[in-house]
């Protein structure tokens, strides 16, 4: 017998772990640094007057894919100012071998590149963009918790863990009549993220909700994901297993761990605010090559399908 949350995680690692294709159309799932460079330099081009705050800004990118955002982040500052790319060091948190090999390969003309295991003490900015999902969480309903038999069928046992009865108690969650989802993990991640961040920034990009919109998912947000279909077979197979990320919990536990929360909004409000994202859209608009059309349908499906379902937090520490 062991609890949804430690087979989830068992689960996620498995999955990043192995060299099987994840990304892109020719795997499980794409995310928006897939679809198009923009989204990487709208990102970019967000933090360049922050980042140019700092002396000698340090950016730390939790779990980073196969790297093609910081390649865009990277390529941005270069072009842009090369006095600020020389003084930049970019960071990785990634726990899969496979995945930092494949970052290496694709960021090795960049010698400002490094890989942690830790969260170092810095100045800078914090990112991530589909990392809170994968971690694991407590499936929690009217004071039982979820757990799984040997022959992988459900079981609720009594709610025994006091840290995810303290999580629900914070949150206000007490007495609900569905299931909930507690990610103590999440909260522990951004305790480090604020204990590293001297003075700074941190940037969340995911999907997610508020305890306000709570109520729309009844029977909770797990999913799994197999050759972009959404699947409800996910004890049985191997396949991208995420959570949505509760956004209120982000920014209640942010507080106490000094987390000023500067900015939350949609993905689409986000991105339509950045400056050389509106300029690429009205270039690519204007232009009638076979690249740019595609690229303009990319872009839209940033703003249009993942616009409202994707979810941006920025918070800053010391400033």
């Amino acid at each position: 017998m062991r609890s949804f949350r430690d087979f989830m995680e068992e689960k996620v690692r498995e999955y990043y772990s192995s060299p099987r294709e994840k990304f892109s159309s020719f795997g499980d799932f794409f995310t928006a640094p897939e679809l198009d460079r923009a989204f990487g330099e709208a990102i970019a081009d967000f933090l360049y007057y922050r980042l140019k705050d700092f002396d000698t800004p340090v950016i730390l990118e939790l779990g980073a894919g196969r790297g093609l955002m910081a390649r865009d982040i990277l390529n941005y500052y270069r072009e842009k100012d090369a006095e600020l790319f020389s003084q930049i060091t970019y960071l990785i948190y990634e726990l899969s071998p496979y995945l930092r090999e494949k970052q290496r390969l694709l960021l090795s003309e960049f010698k400002n590149v490094g890989w942690v295991e830790e969260f170092p003490e810095m100045e800078g900015v914090i990112l991530s963009n589909e990392f809170f999902d994968t971690l694991p969480v407590h499936v929690v309903k009217e004071d039982k918790e979820l757990y799984l038999s040997e022959g992988g069928e459900e079981v609720w046992l009594s709610l025994d863990d006091e840290r995810v009865r303290g999580f629900i108690r914070k949150m206000g969650y007490e007495g609900l009549k569905q299931r909930v989802e507690v990610c103590l993990d999440c909260i522990e991640i951004l305790r480090r993220i604020a204990h590293s961040l001297v003075r700074g920034y941190h940037l969340v990009i995911d999907y997610g909700y508020t305890s306000e919109e709570l109520s729309k998912f009844p029977e909770g947000t797990v999913v799994g994901y197999k050759k972009h279909r959404l699947r409800d077979d996910i004890y049985a197979q191997d396949m991208d297993i995420s959570a949505q990320v509760n956004f209120s919990a982000l920014m209640e536990y942010g507080k106490d761990f000094g987390l000023k929360t500067v900015l939350y909004d949609t993905q689409r409000n986000f991105l339509a605010s950045i400056p050389h994202f509106l300029t690429q859209l009205e270039t690519l608009s204007y232009e009638e090559s076979p690249e740019s059309i595609e690229r303009l349908s990319r872009l839209k499906t940033m703003l249009i399908s993942m616009g409202d379902r994707f979810k941006v937090l920025f918070q800053s520490k010391g400033l």
